[in-house]
């Protein structure tokens, strides 16, 4: 016979809303760089559990400026969702200004131990040269490198 008693329970998180968006966009028609960005965190957010529980911790405001097309985007992390505006808004918490080339080497940085980046491989180097170079140049770094490693995690497609 069965004990209906209480007992030990497996516990896990139920998924309450599957339909929900992990990114929309503020303005009617987001830019193409907008879009492209919008797509690749939204892809990388749903392919790996890690980088949803990082994403899901995450709120922040991200600027990011491509120096060569003179576009960019404000990514607003709000803790498990994420609002992509067109141009740079206000009040960001970092500004990642850089080429496109550069901007997309960022996708590709592989994520190592503890989930920080890696910057011994030629990917890696690449950021780091362009960083001292001042090619790659990051407002509001200090203080906020923590954001800037979740950020960098969520972008890598690594």
């Amino acid at each position: 016979m069965h004990d209906a008693g209480a007992g030990r329970v497996a516990r896990r998180k139920l998924r309450t809303n599957t339909n929900a968006k992990v990114v929309e966009y503020a303005d009617a028609e987001p830019s193409a760089f907008a879009a492209m960005l919008g797509g690749l965190i939204e892809a990388n957010v749903d392919s790996r559990a890690s980088r949803k529980r990082g994403f899901d911790s995450l709120t922040a405001r991200v600027g990011i400026w491509v120096t060569d097309i003179d576009d960019g985007v404000t990514l607003d992390f709000q803790g498990g969702s994420l609002v992509v505006h067109n141009g740079l808004e206000p009040k960001r918490d970092l500004t990642i200004r850089a080429e496109a080339s550069t901007v997309m080497s960022l996708s590709n940085l592989k994520i190592g131990l503890f989930g920080m980046p890696v910057y011994y491989d030629e990917v890696g180097r690449s950021v780091a040269i362009k960083l001292a170079q001042g090619k790659l140049r990051i407002e509001g770094l200090l203080g906020n490198l923590a954001t800037l490693n979740t950020v960098t995690r969520i972008f890598s497609v690594q």
